[in-house]
């Protein structure tokens, strides 16, 4: 395998990479960086259908290739673009490494401040039927289907007037792309 196969296109933006690893804790590297990676630790709440979900903030913490921590809760710019971003494997360090705890609230806090800087979670994520720490994939679901989406877990959001999943719910998202409704 050649050094800089990592460049390779796997036609999936941050978001979408978010989808199919079940969460946060994967690996990236952008394809301008030269000696450096990142961790994603964080995704906002996706607000619309894929393939760029309402464009919600994700942060990462960024690394030398060496494991040494050069940014951390740093923002994703451009987190939609396909061209941009690769989803790379762990580097071996990482298993030794003492990497951020996805659950550290540190983390949450950083995401709320991008999130009224950016102007994004407002009032969708203060109405009532919102669990406000939980990413969303909002799903595409015939009226006449609504059954099959409740069977495999979908909520319903009057305010978004959508069926939805959690993001980190990879089972029910595996069913709902399977039976059609993430239009990916």
């Amino acid at each position: 395998m050649d050094k800089d196969d990592w460049r390779d296109s796997d036609s999936q933006n941050i978001f979408e990479m978010f989808v199919a690893n079940g969460g946060p804790g994967f690996w990236i590297r952008r394809t301008t960086w030269g000696q450096t990676l990142a961790r994603i630790i964080r995704v906002g709440m996706f607000t619309k259908p894929a393939p760029y979900f309402g464009n919600p903030s994700v942060l990462m913490d960024v690394y030398d290739l060496e494991g040494g921590l050069k940014e951390g809760l740093a923002i994703v710019p451009v987190a939609g673009t396909y061209k941009t971003w690769r989803r790379i494997e762990a580097p071996l360090w990482a298993a030794q490494a003492r990497l951020r705890p996805l659950d550290d609230p540190a983390i949450d806090i950083a995401l709320a401040a991008l999130d009224r800087k950016r102007g994004k979670g407002g009032n969708k994520a203060a109405h009532a039927d919102s669990a406000p720490h939980v990413a969303r994939v909002l799903l595409s679901v015939p009226y006449a289907r609504k059954d099959e989406a409740k069977g495999i877990g979908a909520r319903w959001s009057p305010t978004d007037k959508s069926w939805w999943l959690p993001a980190d719910d990879s089972p029910a998202l595996s069913k709902a792309q399977a039976l059609g409704f993430l239009g990916v």
